[in-house]
């Protein structure tokens, strides 16, 4: 596995043989900002967009705050290459008085985000929101739904029939109208059911190449997105308290990876799953 800053694209350049892309620092969309697996030659990131990109804070009794994409906008980000994974470091901001690192890990068909928030002040009800923007050919969307009994359902969402309409799975019962009351002016459409786990899957029917997204079980407080008809944003949101002096983390973990047969690919999450929680 190779990984190189590259200064004429001022992002750095990975190839695992098996996913190769690039991992940009600076801009209103940074993060993940190309993915191609060696088999399937189509960038699964939009053109000027990314995945794992830090949006927006969110915080009771205020409006979304874009302070990340503001940050990394500015330039005023941060960057390192250390044993093979790149730290992106956002300074403390005058509001909200925190930091946050992005540690990107590249591995054989994966890619780990771990995030860690160094708060300065008390924030009860912090949230952070991260969106990917997902490249319409793959156009199925798969979350794992709980029924009644508990068990996993795994349902195709109806999330692509409207412009820019916003869905959302939330992690409980209590939090059905959180996502209409954070776009009060937004059509938006939210799942009666929860979700089961926080995973999100976009995948192309015509030869089965999936993106996997696996949020942190611990903070995801929702799972969210729209369709803009040239991409649809697989997103989600961190949630805790935060203490100042003490350090918070989370971890998602994108797979990249051909599946064949949908039973197969369900069957076969279930076990990345299971390890992505160890």
């Amino acid at each position: 596995m190779q990984i190189l800053w590259n200064q004429a694209t001022e992002s750095y350049e990975f190839d695992t043989r098996k996913i190769f892309g690039t991992i940009s620092p600076f801009g209103h969309y940074h993060g993940l900002s190309g993915l191609v697996h060696s088999r399937h030659p189509t960038n699964l990131v939009r053109p000027e967009k990314s995945f794992l990109n830090a949006e927006y804070y969110i915080r009771p009794g205020s409006d979304r705050t874009m302070l990340p994409r503001e940050i990394s906008g500015e330039r005023r980000t941060t960057h390192e290459l250390r044993d093979d994974s790149v730290i992106v470091h956002f300074p403390p901001d005058e509001g909200y008085k925190l930091s946050i690192d992005l540690c990107y890990s590249i591995h054989d068909d994966a890619v780990d985000m771990d995030m860690t928030v160094n708060p300065g002040m008390d924030v009860p009800g912090f949230e952070i929101f991260f969106a990917s923007y997902v490249c319409e050919a793959l156009q199925e969307t798969w979350v794992p739904l709980s029924s009644q009994d508990g068990s996993r359902e795994w349902t195709k969402l109806c999330n692509r029939g409207k412009l820019n309409s916003i869905f959302g799975v939330m992690r409980n019962a209590s939090l059905l109208g959180h996502l209409s009351s954070e776009y009060p002016d937004s059509d938006v459409d939210v799942q009666e059911r929860p979700f089961s786990e926080p995973i999100l899957v976009a995948r192309d029917p015509t030869h089965g190449l999936a993106l996997v997204f696996l949020c942190d079980p611990h903070v995801t407080k929702y799972l969210a997105g729209q369709h803009h008809g040239w991409d649809t944003a697989h997103d989600w949101s961190f949630g805790t308290d935060l203490t100042a002096g003490q350090e918070v983390s989370a971890r998602t973990r994108i797979i990249c990876r051909q599946f064949q047969d949908v039973r197969h690919m369900h069957k076969e999450i279930a076990q990345l799953w299971r390890e992505f929680e160890q």
